[in-house]
């Protein structure tokens, strides 16, 4: 090998570990370039450790709003007041026989019934809705009606008095008077449960108190033994208290309007107190005057169906309620010779009518 080439041969590796050299250098060159500052070590609530920038704390929720969690916990007191047009039922409300036969040929005829007409009536209440729609409220029910009719023996036929006791059967003429008060307290407890924005219902347990009083009379005139103002009285009395369950139930199926429906039961412990009084001419003779003292319970049924409107401040709704009343009524009668044996007249009493209701909540 001669002398050039072997100096050729050196100057090609000198070349090379020339470029070898270089390269690095230019590649960090870049890399500077490209990536940025190194922020230095945080821990993860963001806080810088040693140098740098803070880092983005994690995710944590929502954010928080007092107001919502006010409202919700809020206290909100409602009142409502309903108008409802009732009318009371009962049975063993007769007063006489009506028959198109004279005496002694049979008894082909009708009772005659007192009844009673549709009478207004008020229920008002109010209460407080708790956190998670818990709610205590208290309401009062008053309802009052009066009614009397008149009958008279048929031409050619008889009239017979169904509440005498031990006296005069046949008659001229016949007059009943009737009348009945409900007054009733409840205070209850129970929660609203939304099962989605169109329907919601609650469930309900407290106490009633009441005060129900019944009176009835008839008044007899003429007939063979020419009976003058001959009256049978026979009002009863009740005051007591006891315990209720019941359900409510709203679906709205077109926005704020819809259906309502609800229902209560309850049973009431309390005191009757009875009477029993017939006189004769003109109030001068004493026939029957028989106290009666006694306690029962008396189950009670409340129902209810309508159309409502339920908005965020007021309430409105128009259906058709039913309260009953099972035994309230219970009395004495001495139909035969034996006084030692008498008969009692029993049945449940019964409002049933349209309503209207509005309630406003604050």
């Amino acid at each position: 090998m001669s002398v050039k080439s072997i100096a050729d041969f050196l100057k090609a590796i000198g070349l090379c570990m020339a470029l070898g050299m270089a390269a690095p250098s230019a590649l960090a060159q870049d890399t500077k370039q490209d990536i940025p500052n190194n922020p230095g070590p945080t821990d993860l609530s963001g806080e810088k450790l040693s140098g740098g920038e803070p880092a983005t704390p994690p995710f944590e929720g929502l954010p928080f709003f007092p107001e919502e969690e006010k409202r919700e916990k809020a206290i909100h007191p409602y009142l409502f007041a309903d108008l409802l047009l009732l009318k009371a039922r009962r049975q063993s409300y007769d007063y006489a026989l009506s028959s198109l036969t004279p005496t002694g040929t049979g008894v082909v005829g009708d009772m005659q019934n007192l009844d009673y007409s549709f009478r207004a009536g008020f229920r008002a209440g109010a209460g407080i809705e708790l956190a998670d729609r818990w709610q205590v409220e208290a309401s009062f029910f008053n309802y009052h009606s009066t009614n009397s009719r008149f009958a008279s023996a048929p031409a050619g036929g008889t009239l017979y008095a169904t509440t005498t006791n031990l006296s005069f059967d046949e008659i001229g003429t016949a007059q009943a008077n009737g009348s009945v008060n409900f007054s009733v307290l409840d205070i209850d407890f129970g929660r609203w449960v939304e099962l989605d924005p169109s329907f919601s219902f609650r469930f309900t347990g407290g106490t009633r108190l009441a005060w129900i009083d019944q009176n009835f009379s008839a008044i007899y005139n003429g007939g063979p033994q020419a009976a003058n103002n001959s009256m049978v009285n026979m009002p009863i009395y009740f005051s007591g208290g006891g315990v209720t369950a019941g359900a409510e139930g709203v679906w709205n199926f077109m926005g704020k309007i819809g259906l309502y429906g609800r229902g209560k039961g309850g049973l009431i412990a309390g005191r009757f107190s009875s009477r029993l009084n017939e006189t004769a001419d003109n109030g001068t003779v004493t026939v029957v005057n028989v106290h009666d003292k006694y306690e029962g319970v008396v189950p009670t049924l409340d129902l209810g169906l309508g159309l409502c409107y339920r908005g965020e401040i007021a309430t409105v709704r128009i259906g058709y309620d039913l309260f009953n009343y099972f035994d309230m009524v219970d009395s004495l009668q001495f139909p035969g010779p034996q006084l030692g044996n008498p008969v009692r007249r029993t049945s449940n009493i019964s409002l049933e009518g349209v309503s209207m209701e509005i309630g406003f909540r604050f």
